[in-house]
C-alpha cells in the first residue's frame, strides 16, 4: 500500500514540474547556451513529470520511454561540471535501476522519480544568476582555517592536516544554517567537500592527491562564494531518508561484490544528497546525526584504503541504515483515527438533529419537521462547499510555501478548535446540561412562531460539525494516505446512517454521559498528537527551532518527539486535560446531589 510520504513525493514533483515549466517563461534572456540548458532542463522536467503521471497508474513500459528520452536529452546537453549535474547523473542512473525492477518494487521507482524531478529541478535553478548575501561573509570566515589546512596538506602532515580540519568542523555548525538558506548549492558542495577532505586524510594510507585536489577546490569554492560568483539560492527539497537508505543498500551490495569504486560511488552520492535530510536527523535525534556525520565519512575511508576494508565498510554502513531506518517510517494517521473524527462529529449532529425532532414531537409541532430537514441538508451542501473552498486555499498556500509549514499551521489551527470542541463536549455530559441547551435553542423559536430559527439551528448544527471535520482532517492530510481517508471516511459513514435510522426512526437513546465522556477522550488525544505533530512539521520547515534532548522519548503514534518544543506544550495539553476532568468532577457533585434530593 502506497505510503503517504511516497504519494506527496509524487504530488510534490508532479507540482514542482508544472511550476517550474510555468516559471522558464518569465527568466531573463542570457547567453545561447544557458538558454539550450535552460531549454533543455525544462524538456527534461516535462518528461519526468509525464512519468510520474504515468507511474501513477503503474504503466511502466511508458515511463521507461519517457526516462530513457529524458537520459539521451541529458547527455546532450554536455552539463559543465556541478554538483547539481553530478545529482542528475547519480539520479538518472537510479531511477533506470529502479525501474527495471519497478513490477517487483514500485514504491522504489516512484521515489526514484521523484528524486529525478528534484535532482532537475536543482540544476535548472542553479542556472539561474543571483546576488550573494550574508552566507556568503559567514563562509568567508572560514578561509584561515582551510587556507592552514592547505598547508598542512602540502606539507603531508597528516596529524596536523586533521586538526585543521576538526576546527573547520567546530565552525561550521554555528555558520551552516545561514549558508543554507540563503544558497543550498554552496552549501552542498562545501559539506562534499569536506566529507571527501576527511576521507581523504582518513585513508590507510592518506590520499595526499585527493586530499590537495579537494582541499584547494574548498577555498576556490569559497573565495567565489565571497566575491558574489555563485548564484544565491533558497533551500532545495532534496532526497529524503528513505532514498539514502537505498543508496546505502546499493553501497552494500556493491562491497559484497567486491566493486569498491562504485562502492565509494554510491557513498559520495550519499554524502552528497545528505545536506536535504540532515535536518530532518537532526530534529529527530542529534545524536544519531552526529553518528551518521562520522560514519558517512569513514565508509569511503575504508573503501579508499589499500587494501580495503570491506568488513569494516560493510559494517559502518549497516549500522548507518538501522540508525535512519526508524527515521525513514512517516508517521501517520489511518483509517481509524480518519473514521474517529467522522464518528464523533456525525454522531453530535446526528444526536442534535434527533433531540430537535423529538423536541417538536413531545410540543407537538411534528408539522414543522420539514423545516429542520431543510436546515440539515442546507448545512450538508454549505459544509460540502467550505471543504472544496478550503482544499483549494490549501493548495494554493502549498504552492508558495512548505508543505511542512502549512501542516504545522493548520494542525495548530486544529489543535485550537479542538480544545473548543472538547470542552462543549465535557459541559453536555449529564442529562440536565443537555436538556438545558436544546431548551434554550428550541423554546424561543418555537414561543416566537419563528420557522426560519428552527432551519437555521439545524443547519448550523450541521454546518458546525462539517466544518469542524474539514479542518481536522486538513490538520492530519498530510500524515495520512488516500486509500487510509477515504476507508475511515466510508466506515464512519456507514455506522451513521446506520445509527441515524436507529435514533431517528425508532427512537433508539444514545447514552449521553459516556457519549460525550468518550467523544472528549477521543478529541483530547487527538489534540495531544496534533500539538506534537504540527510543531515538528514547523520544526522541519525551520520555521521555529529546536532543542533536542536524548533523555526525551520518541513515540511516533502520539507525535512525541524528543526536543523540548514538542514535550512542553504537549506536558501542557495533559495538565489541561487532568484539570477539566478533575473540575467537570467537582461541577457534577452539587447536581447529583440536588437530584437524589428531589
Amino acid at each position: 500500500m502506497r505510503t503517504f510520504k511516497q504519494r506527496i513525493m509524487l504530488t510534490a514533483a508532479v507540482v514542482l514540474t508544472v511550476m517550474c515549466l510555468s516559471l522558464a517563461a518569465f527568466q531573463p534572456v542570457g547567453k545561447a547556451a544557458a538558454q539550450d540548458q535552460s531549454s533543455g532542463a525544462d524538456q527534461m522536467l516535462s518528461l519526468v513529470g509525464s512519468a510520474l503521471v504515468e507511474a501513477g497508474q503503474l504503466n511502466w513500459q511508458s515511463v521507461s520511454d519517457d526516462i530513457a528520452q529524458t537520459e539521451q536529452l541529458w547527455k546532450s546537453l554536455h552539463p559543465s561540471s556541478s554538483a547539481e549535474a553530478a545529482d542528475v547523473d547519480s539520479a538518472v542512473a537510479q531511477a533506470g535501476k529502479a525501474l527495471k525492477e519497478a513490477e517487483a518494487n514500485p514504491d522504489q521507482a516512484k521515489a526514484s522519480l521523484s528524486a529525478l524531478a528534484k535532482a532537475i529541478s536543482a540544476y535548472a535553478k542553479s542556472l539561474k544568476q543571483a546576488d550573494a548575501g550574508g552566507g556568503a561573509a559567514a563562509a568567508a570566515g572560514m578561509l584561515p582555517k582551510a587556507e592552514k589546512l592547505l598547508q598542512n596538506v602540502q606539507a603531508s602532515d597528516w596529524a596536523a592536516a586533521l586538526s585543521s580540519l576538526h576546527e573547520i568542523d567546530l565552525g561550521w555548525k554555528a555558520i551552516e544554517t545561514p549558508i543554507r538558506s540563503e544558497n543550498a548549492a554552496v552549501y552542498a558542495k562545501l559539506e562534499l567537500h569536506m566529507s571527501m577532505i576527511r576521507i581523504a586524510l582518513q585513508a590507510e594510507p592518506p590520499r595526499a592527491p585527493q586530499a590537495l585536489d579537494e582541499t584547494q577546490q574548498f577555498i576556490q569554492l569559497i573565495q567565489d562564494y565571497k566575491n558574489g560568483k555563485i548564484a544565491a539560492e533558497p533551500v532545495q527539497e532534496g532526497n529524503t531518508v528513505a532514498g539514502l537508505i537505498a543508496i546505502l543498500n546499493k553501497a552494500y551490495q556493491d562491497v559484497e561484490s567486491g566493486l569498491y569504486d562504485e562502492a565509494n560511488g554510491q557513498m559520495t552520492s550519499f554524502i552528497s544528497e545528505w545536506p536535504s535530510v540532515e535536518g530532518e536527523v537532526q530534529i529527530r535525534s542529534a545524536a544519531i546525526y552526529d553518528k551518521i556525520e562520522i560514519e558517512m565519512s569513514a565508509v569511503s575511508g575504508y573503501l579508499l584504503s589499500d587494501p580495503p576494508s570491506a568488513d569494516k565498510a560493510k559494517q559502518t554502513i549497516s549500522q548507518m541504515r538501522d540508525q535512519l531506518r526508524p527515521m525513514a517510517e512517516q508517521t501517520t494517521y489511518n483509517a481509524w483515527d480518519a473514521a474517529l473524527i467522522l464518528l464523533r462529529e456525525g454522531l453530535e449532529a446526528i444526536l442534535v438533529l434527533a433531540a430537535l425532532l423529538a423536541y417538536l414531537k413531545k410540543t407537538g409541532n411534528e408539522s414543522k419537521r420539514g423545516w429542520i430537514w431543510s436546515g440539515v441538508w442546507s448545512g450538508i451542501i454549505l459544509s460540502c462547499l467550505l471543504a472544496a473552498a478550503l482544499t483549494l486555499l490549501i493548495k494554493e498556500a502549498v504552492a508558495g510555501s512548505t508543505r511542512e509549514l502549512i501542516e504545522g499551521i493548520t494542525g495548530l489551527v486544529s489543535v485550537i478548535l479542538m480544545l473548543t470542541v472538547g470542552s462543549w463536549l465535557h459541559s453536555k455530559s449529564n442529562i440536565s446540561s443537555w436538556n438545558k441547551y436544546i431548551d434554550s435553542k428550541m423554546g424561543g423559536a418555537l414561543a416566537r412562531g419563528n420557522l426560519w430559527s428552527l432551519f437555521a439551528v439545524s443547519g448550523l448544527a450541521v454546518l458546525r460539525e462539517g466544518a469542524e471535520t474539514t479542518i481536522f482532517y486538513v490538520g492530519m492530510a498530510s500524515s495520512i494516505s488516500y486509500v487510509q481517508l477515504a476507508i475511515g471516511i466510508a466506515g464512519a459513514l456507514v455506522a451513521l446512517v446506520v445509527l441515524a435510522f436507529l435514533i431517528i426512526r425508532y427512537g433508539t437513546r444514545l447514552p449521553i454521559k459516556p457519549f460525550f465522556l468518550t467523544a472528549s477522550l477521543l478529541i483530547y488525544y487527538l489534540v495531544f498528537r496534533f500539538v506534537g505533530e504540527s510543531i515538528h512539521a514547523l520544526q522541519v520547515a525551520s520555521a521555529i527551532p529546536s532543542h533536542t534532548e536524548e533523555m526525551l522519548p520518541t513515540l511516533g503514534a502520539l507525535g512525541i518527539y524528543p526536543t523540548w518544543e514538542t514535550t512542553v506544550p504537549q506536558l501542557a495539553i495533559l495538565i489541561y486535560i487532568v484539570l477539566r476532568f478533575m473540575w467537570k468532577r467537582s461541577d457534577n457533585r452539587p447536581a447529583a446531589q440536588a437530584v437524589k434530593a428531589e
